[in-house]
Formats: structure tokens, C-alpha cells, sequence
């Protein structure tokens, strides 16, 4: 019987908590993210998170914190593998205008699958999966 209460507690406990506090990934920033004020992807990049706006040719990663806060790109590189058409593209992305960007040899779409690696000035690196 003792079993059987406490197995009805922990599915009470489960139904009661919100989704997104159910969710057991490791990274805290791996959940579902609304659309970025770029009106692009947001994903969970380490400490960061990152935009991925894509546009004809055009790739822009917007940098922010945990608390959406823009954060400065100065110092920062990153390079994007992202696939569109079946076809896998490598874009270097660099500082420019408060984003990293680059260009890809023909059009993406709106919406390429992939990873953006970013790293910062001081060393520390981080990845970024769009699917």
C-alpha cells in the first residue's frame, strides 16, 4: 500500500509542476525560447543565448544574456554550419553592428538547420544547435 501512495504523490507532484520545470536537459538554457527582437531563433549557448537571423545570403547571430540583455560582440568570433537544401555551409561570422555576421556562398532560407560556435574574447566557448 505504501508503494502505491507514494507512487500516486510523485504523479500528482509531476501533473502539478509546469511543463518547463519538468524538463531534466543539463544545460539550463535548453528549452523552448519565443522569437528573438531580431525576429530570429533563439537558442541556449552556455552562459549566453543566441539569435540565429538568417536573410538571402546574410547570417546574423545576436548575442544576449540569460535575461535577454544584448550583449556586446567586440572580441567575438564565431562560425556557423548550417544546412539548407540538403547542402552544409561553413560561415565564418565577425563582429559588426552589435552582431556577429557573415556571408554564405548562396541563399539559406529562413529557417537552415545547424550550430553556430561562438567564442569569446577571453577564451570561452560555446555552441548554439538550431534545428
Amino acid at each position: 500500500m505504501n508503494r502505491v501512495l507514494h507512487c500516486a504523490v510523485l504523479a500528482f507532484a509531476l501533473l502539478a509542476t509546469p511543463a518547463s520545470a519538468q524538463h531534466s536537459g543539463s544545460n539550463p538554457h535548453d528549452h523552448d525560447h519565443p522569437p528573438g527582437p531580431n525576429g530570429g531563433r533563439v537558442e541556449g549557448a552556455g552562459a549566453w543565448h543566441a539569435e540565429l537571423v538568417t536573410q538571402a545570403e546574410t547570417v546574423s547571430v545576436y548575442l544576449s544574456d540569460g535575461n535577454g540583455k544584448p550583449l556586446p560582440v567586440d572580441g567575438f568570433s564565431a562560425v556557423a554550419i548550417l544546412k539548407s537544401g540538403g547542402k552544409a555551409t561553413r560561415i565564418l561570422l565577425n563582429p559588426e553592428g552589435g552582431r556577429l555576421t557573415g556571408k554564405a556562398e548562396t541563399a539559406l532560407g529562413e529557417r537552415p538547420s545547424g550550430a553556430v560556435r561562438i567564442s569569446a574574447p577571453g577564451g570561452a566557448a560555446a555552441s548554439a544547435r538550431f534545428d
